[in-house]
Parts: C-alpha cells; structure tokens; sequence
C-alpha cells in the first residue's frame, strides 16, 4: 500500500475520532441559531427558517463527510410590552466517511423573551429531542483482518456490532440577550446591534457509544459567544464581527472574525416594490484549525451563503490545506419594517 494512501487513511480515522467525540458544527456559525442556543427561538424576528449543508474532507476520504441542517422559529404570544415566547424546531444529519457513521436528531425549542426596553431583550430557552446513530460495520477494516501483512475480509473483526444503532434522548437550555437600535438603510446606515449569550447541551449526557458502554456517554457542551452589526454612517457598510467559544469534553474551540455587508440597494418606501439588496464578504478563523472564507448575497427576506475551510490543523499534510465547502439559506420576517435587516441571529 502506498504511503500517500495509508497517510489518507490515518488521517480519515482520526476525523472520525475527534467527529465521535464532539458536536458536528458548521463554519457559518451566525447561520445556524438554534444549533448555538435554544433561547433564539423568537428572538428578534417574527420568523426564520435556516437551511445549511456541509461538505468537508474529500481531500482525504472517497467518501466525503456530508452534513445536513434545517431549522425553523417563531415567536407568539406577543404583549404590547414585547415580552413574547418562542417556538422552534431544529432537524440535524451527519454521515461520515466508509463507515457511513449517521447522526440524525431531532430538536424541540421553546423561549420566553422578555422586553427590558424598547431596545433590549433578554430570552431563556430550553430544547428537547432525539438522536439516532448508526454505524455499517461491513464497510470498515480492522486489525484483527490484517494477517502477515495482508488483509483478509474473510477473518473475524473481533468488534461488537451488537451496537450498530442507538437512540438517545437529549436535554438543553440557554440565556441570550440582544440591544438594537437604529436602521441599516443605505441613507441612514446607523444600526447597533449586538448578542450575546451561554447555553449548555446533552444536559443528561446520554449514552452515545456503539459499545454500549459506560464510558462511551455524550458529554455535556458549554457555549458562550457575542456577535454585533455596527453601521458605517455614509459608506453603505456594515461590519458584523463575532465571536464564539465552545467547551465540550477535553475539547476547546474558539472561532472568531468579522463579516462586511455591502448595501448596494436601498428599499423602496412607499411601494415596496424595490427591496433592500447587499453582497457580503468575510472570514472566521478557527484557532489551531482553519481559516473560513465567506460570501453571500442578501435580498430581503432571503440570505444566501457560501464558504470554504482551508484547513490549518495537523490533517494538513493529508488534506492539502483543503477542508470543505458549505452552503447556508435564510429566511427571516422581522419585526418591524425599520429593522428588517438584522445581522447574525437575528
């Protein structure tokens, strides 16, 4: 066997290893709400729908780890103070590599927002659902098949597959707060908002092992991050810088960057006719890990999204500095026609 082939395959192992042992997540984290806190849900708009795709690792795998997510919210209930609840739910899938290793949930979301002011918001927001993971045995190699140097598909693996599929049940909550102020309109362009918030995932710490065993429980993830949409005044401009910082296990991740949004035009007053359209253009970077070159195009109430991870992590030898491409899709009602365009989550 080639060593560029046995490096391809070390290094596909090793993803699904440090896959298994931490949440899959998306490179364009401000488009994926309620897989960052289930206190979003209603937060800032009417409604919103989200639709992402990943696909990651070709470099070193024939068979590329594809990863799939829909979300919806909605907020009801509304007072005259503001004070409303939230309502969503977040559908998620995941396949990697030969052994088509799936991770499929299903989320339940619920928030209550509660109106500090005018401006300012704070949400509480609980989830609930089910996760399945499967796993074909019949595709993966192992040791015990290797015999005098040649593998042999006949010999016995000598793994378990009593576990080859497992359900779970999954339990989360969070805390978000937002403060908006001011329109992003090409004539007044003088918008501040800002979120921020912490929420913390697999509270019950399911069993997520194809063992079956003790040690193999899906440990809890912390999340905390902020993120802001600061108007340029007479540029047309709009700077949406973000942070995010993820504790899951004995994993660390911190991404943070900036994305700008151009207004190349403005929304028509009266008929309504012409609406608000901007390109957008930016980067994260995942410290230790990658750089994500992102672009996108807005029309109001649609949001197109693509990216690219160039891979800066150990795998680089393997991958050549090539990570994945991902496709994001919104669709957001605001609140008001002065704030139809709110950046990151909302």
């Amino acid at each position: 066997m080639k060593t560029g082939k046995i490096l391809s395959i070390a290094a596909a192992l090793l993803v699904s290893l440090t896959v298994s042992a931490q949440d899959i997540h998306f490179s364009q984290m401000t488009q994926t709400p309620l897989l960052i806190n289930p206190a979003h849900a209603g937060l800032g708009h009417k409604m919103s729908a989200h639709v992402n795709y990943k696909n990651q690792w070709r470099a070193v795998s024939a068979n590329p780890y594809k990863t799939f997510n829909v979300s919806a919210d909605m907020a009801f209930m509304q007072r005259s103070s503001g004070s409303h609840a939230g309502i969503g739910i977040n559908v998620f899938s995941d396949k990697a590599g030969d052994g088509a290793m799936s991770t499929t949930t299903g989320q339940l979301h619920l928030s209550g927002v509660i109106a500090l002011n005018e401006q300012s918001f704070l949400s509480a927001g609980v989830y609930g659902g089910f996760g399945q993971r499967s796993l074909n045995y019949n595709n993966l190699y192992w040791d015990n098949q290797y015999i005098n140097g040649q593998l042999d598909l006949t010999a016995p693996s000598g793994e378990p597959t009593t576990f080859a599929n497992r359900s779970y049940a999954d339990l989360g909550g969070g805390l978000a707060y937002y403060y908006g102020t001011g329109n992003n309109t090409i004539s007044s362009n003088d918008a501040w908002n800002i979120t921020c918030g912490v929420s913390a995932w697999h509270l019950n710490q399911p069993m997520y092992s194809y063992y079956g065993t003790s040690e193999g429980k899906l440990p809890m993830k912390y999340v905390g991050y902020a993120a802001g949409e600061i108007g340029i005044k007479n540029f047309s401009l709009v700077v949406e810088p973000s942070v995010l910082f993820m504790m899951q296990g004995g994993h660390r991740e911190i991404n943070a960057g900036a994305l700008f949004k151009y207004w190349m035009q403005e929304a028509s007053v009266y008929t309504g006719r012409k609406k608000p359209v901007a390109w957008v253009l930016g980067g994260y970077y995942r410290f230790a890990d990658a750089f994500n070159i992102v672009t996108g195009f807005e029309m109001y109430p649609f949001r197109v999204g693509f990216s690219y991870d160039v891979n800066l992590s150990r795998l680089t030898p393997a991958s050549q500095s090539r990570g994945g491409f991902e496709v994001s899709l919104r669709f957001m009602m605001a609140d008001d026609g002065k704030n139809r365009n709110k950046g990151f989550f909302n």
